[in-house]
């Protein structure tokens, strides 16, 4: 049963790659739990269950997140073969500075340097839907984000991402910049829609 789900992991799809975030996910969300309970009987906080529940999947998406897109490829499958069969040879450095990539895809498609194809579907899709959660969790974990800085905070975000995938061994790509701002904005404004349709219904 462990081989099977290993060799999953080990596939290099996104499934493979989702399993292997999985258990830091849980155990990150299990403890942020814990402390979340001991500060709110300590302070005797109101319990808002909505937010606390929506900061909790945003701490989890968060963790998953970096596991996926800052992280080296098998990152944590290489973790836990080290904690369990010892093989520590095989994990990757944490510290080595990756490529760059500053040209946008569409225009080198159109200077006739790309076919677009599946990049489309694998990589402009995907990283939009990967940050896509982020725009939507941020409004309901912070006051700070909103109609007047979302846009920079848009910004802001998928840099702080490129230029902490560089130092871990990845690339920065302009295209996820892109992509990623895109995908910010986007969740952004369907919470700010729901939310807007909330207020109109409690005025009725």
């Amino acid at each position: 049963m462990f081989s099977w789900f290993r060799s999953i992991m080990n596939s290099g799809s996104v499934l493979g790659y989702f399993f292997q975030a999985v258990p830091i996910t849980c155990f990150v969300g299990i403890i942020y739990v814990i402390i979340r309970v001991v500060v709110v009987k300590r302070n005797k906080f109101k319990v808002e269950w909505l937010k606390e529940i929506m900061k909790l999947i945003f701490t989890c998406y968060l963790t998953g997140l970096i596991s996926l897109v800052v992280l080296p490829a098998n990152f944590w499958l290489d973790f836990f073969d080290g904690i369990f069969f010892g093989w520590w040879d095989g994990i990757l450095p944490i510290f080595s500075f990756g490529g760059f990539n500053l040209v946008p895809s569409l225009i080198k498609a159109l200077s006739g340097e790309l076919t677009i194809g599946s990049w489309v579907k694998t990589m402009l899709i995907g990283n939009i839907a990967m940050f896509l959660p982020m725009g939507f969790f941020l409004p309901f974990v912070t006051k700070k984000v909103n109609r007047k800085n979302i846009f920079a905070v848009a910004i802001v975000i998928p840099v702080i991402v490129e230029v902490l995938q560089i130092v871990f061994g990845r690339s920065f790509d302009i295209d996820d910049l892109i992509c990623n701002f895109i995908g910010i904005v986007i969740g952004f404004f369907i919470t700010s829609v729901i939310k807007d349709k909330k207020k109109e219904e409690s005025k009725t």
